[in-house]
């Protein structure tokens, strides 16, 4: 699947500086030109790594809040939470339980889609959630992931077409995912109407969750500005069904929301705008 880079105006304003560098302590040539074709692509600084410089004082040196790094097993993103690489995290787990248990999941029953059909995951981070709708929708189906921050959009938009799950079905499911790098409210306003089936939400950085270690590394690269109605109004032009995940429903009766799913044991509920309904 073929993925997009979009200019996005102003967005410098609310993304979190960084740079990109090398894992090796001394000049690796290889790495080092991996490194500056990443940094040109994102219109990003590289800066060697000097023998005996240490992560976190690069970040000091440089007045950085993360750094992607070429590494041979690929790229890895450092930032003072933490080192990550790829993982589509839970989703992997939520997969099996979907395909290999028959279990239910409540991001699927939220959305209600069939083969077929088409989804805008409008804040896709690592593409848990995408990996799910792209299972939902099959072969014939479409999922396109929104993502804004250029970091981010680069750790996935590589991962999905590069990451081997345990089971094929799941590295098919993950390669058919679009990602695209753009911000969910100016890309809504450039589709046709009923460009898609589902437009999905979860601006889960927002409030970050302490106990998640694996998403720590991100929390400083996240898009900053919180989701507003306008942008989930647009989305129902875009589509006539749009899905929430939060925390709590006083919330998501915030966007509009009377219809939600959910166990409310697990801290996240859905909250589901269809066109036409009454608020």
């Amino acid at each position: 699947m073929r993925n997009r880079m979009i200019n996005n105006k102003g967005m410098g304003t609310v993304m979190a500086a960084f740079a990109v560098t090398t894992s090796a302590k001394e000049e690796n040539a290889v790495l080092a030109a991996t490194a500056r074709q990443w940094a040109e692509e994102l219109g990003v600084r590289y800066v060697p790594r000097e023998k005996g410089q240490t992560l976190p004082a690069m970040l000091v040196r440089y007045g950085l809040a993360a750094l992607l790094i070429a590494a041979e097993t690929g790229p890895r993103v450092y930032t003072p939470e933490g080192t990550m690489f790829y993982h589509p995290g839970l989703g992997t787990v939520r997969w099996q339980r979907v395909v290999l248990k028959g279990e239910g999941d409540n991001f699927l029953r939220a959305l209600a889609v069939r083969p077929g059909q088409k989804v805008l995951d409008a804040t896709l981070g690592l593409a848990a959630d995408a990996l799910l709708a792209s299972h939902a929708v099959g072969p014939s189906g479409r999922v396109t992931g929104l993502e804004a921050s250029p970091l981010l959009y680069f750790l996935t938009s590589r991962g999905v077409q590069n990451y081997e799950g345990k089971f094929p079905e799941l590295t098919q499911d993950l390669r058919r995912i679009e990602v695209v790098q753009a911000e969910a409210s100016a890309y809504l306003k450039q589709l046709p109407a009923d460009s898609y089936d589902v437009v999905c939400f979860d601006p889960m950085f927002r409030h970050p969750v302490r106990r998640s270690s694996t998403m720590q590394p991100l929390r400083p690269l996240a898009w900053r500005l919180p989701l507003s109605t306008e942008t989930v109004d647009e989305a129902l032009r875009v589509a006539p069904r749009v899905v929430i995940k939060e925390r709590t429903e006083e919330v998501l009766r915030e966007y509009g929301c009377r219809t939600f799913t959910g166990t409310r044991y697990s801290g996240v509920r859905f909250g589901i705008r269809t066109r036409g309904e009454k608020n």
